[in-house]
């Protein structure tokens, strides 16, 4: 898969603020897909006047999340570095990268090499899930931005990219964003990507969040 320094994929129509589209329209083979990050280790100025004088530095910590809500919106299930695994084992964590650096100088170079993947089988969740919301979080709570290098990706497991996105080319300074979602819809699922920046970085807060913007589209 080639790095993109694009914010969406060509498949995907640039005119709309949120492009939305079954998952039949995209140019996607593979049953499963797949939501990887990856980023180059890099170190910040911790939070506080004495530490900036000081110039005491933390560790970026970047950590993806898969939110599963049901019709009503109700949270069904939760796919974090704290759960690797959804109930049904229909969405699975590869596993948590503390900092970008503990995967080997490997996964720095080479984008076939993530930091962190979670892989989605859609087919094998259970009826009750409506809604999967894919989100990438700074643990600390540092802007995304900040990363020295670093991209998020969604594509099917035989590498056809439907989103990509170079993290410092984010706007603002969020230190969460809901990177899309996909719904149920006549049978097969709805990809809206929806690049969401969240006020909250803790996941009972970005559930919320993500929880009201879903109700104001599905409302």
């Amino acid at each position: 898969m080639a790095f993109s320094t694009s914010s969406s994929a060509a498949a995907l129509d640039t005119n709309s603020r949120t492009p939305s589209h079954l998952l039949s329209e995209l140019p996607i083979k593979g049953s499963t897909l797949l939501f990887g990050l990856n980023f180059k280790y890099t170190q910040v100025v911790k939070k506080g006047v004495i530490n900036r004088i000081k110039g005491n530095k933390q560790t970026l910590d970047l950590d993806l999340s898969c939110l599963l809500f049901d019709e009503r919106l109700h949270l069904v299930d939760t796919v974090w570095f704290k759960q690797l695994r959804d109930n049904s084992s229909a969405i699975r964590h590869q596993g948590d990268s503390l900092n970008g650096k503990d995967r080997g100088s490997a996964a720095e170079l080479d984008r076939n090499v993530d930091m962190e993947t979670i892989e989605l089988r859609l087919p094998r969740l259970p009826d009750e899930v409506h809604h999967v919301a894919l989100l990438l979080s700074s643990y600390y709570g540092y802007p995304l931005n900040q990363v020295e290098r670093g991209n998020i990706y969604i594509s099917d497991d035989e590498g056809n990219e439907i989103y990509t996105t170079d993290l410092t080319l984010l706007s603002g300074d969020s230190a969460a964003l809901c990177v899309a979602v996909l719904s149920r819809e006549l049978g097969e699922w709805r990809y809206t990507q929806q690049e969401l920046p969240l006020t909250e970085c803790a996941m009972p807060k970005m559930t919320e969040q993500v929880r009201r913007e879903l109700a104001r589209i599905y409302g």
